[in-house]
């Protein structure tokens, strides 16, 4: 018997089945027990939300800059090295600039996903001057595809890519009793 061809398993054979009442109660298979959420546990952290840091809109390199543009001007240097001065203070003050334009861009999203904490607020800055120089290289070459790499990889760690399936956005769940759909509702 149950060799080839016998039929399978014989009609009535084995555990009895529980009825939906005994497996609400026992839980799975495993013969664990349900474990209820606690009402609190469903709790969403509140998204907490900042201004960015000083440092990323007057970065330490400008003072010195400026400082030496002013240095250079006050000696009577040549013309061409206050310019290129000048050019250097400007490519800082710019880059700021569309450093702190990313920020106000990308952070409300960050601050969404919960990724954007005072901790995680050094790695941010420089995704947003990554973002910002890459926007601002108008001809790509061999640094370029390692500043992509980077920013891609940063903009996954703070959730701000796509991953290619749903991002998951926790809600507040109401709190059901499994054993609810075993009472009897009153008829009103």
């Amino acid at each position: 018997m149950g060799g080839r061809g016998s039929g399978g398993r014989r009609t009535g054979a084995g555990r009895k089945g529980k009825s939906a009442l005994e497996r609400a109660i026992s839980g799975r298979p495993a013969r664990r027990g349900v474990v209820l959420p606690h009402p609190s546990s469903t709790a969403v952290a509140p998204v907490a939300a900042f201004d960015p840091p000083t440092y990323l809109q007057q970065p330490p390199q400008l003072a010195a800059l400026t400082a030496r543009l002013e240095l250079l001007q006050t000696a009577c240097a040549e013309p061409a090295r206050i310019a290129e001065a000048q050019d250097r203070v400007d490519e800082v003050t710019v880059l700021a600039l569309e450093a702190r334009a990313v920020w106000d861009e990308l952070a409300p999203h960050a601050f969404e996903q919960r990724t954007l904490t005072m901790a995680t607020t050094g790695a941010f800055v420089m995704l947003c001057r990554a973002v910002a120089r890459e926007r601002s290289t108008e001809v790509p070459d061999a640094n370029h595809r390692g500043l992509m790499a980077r920013v891609g990889t940063w903009l996954k760690d703070f959730g701000l890519a796509p991953l290619g399936k749903p991002m998951y956005a926790a809600q507040p769940e109401a709190v059901v009793n499994p054993l609810d759909r075993f009472t009897k509702k009153a008829r009103a």
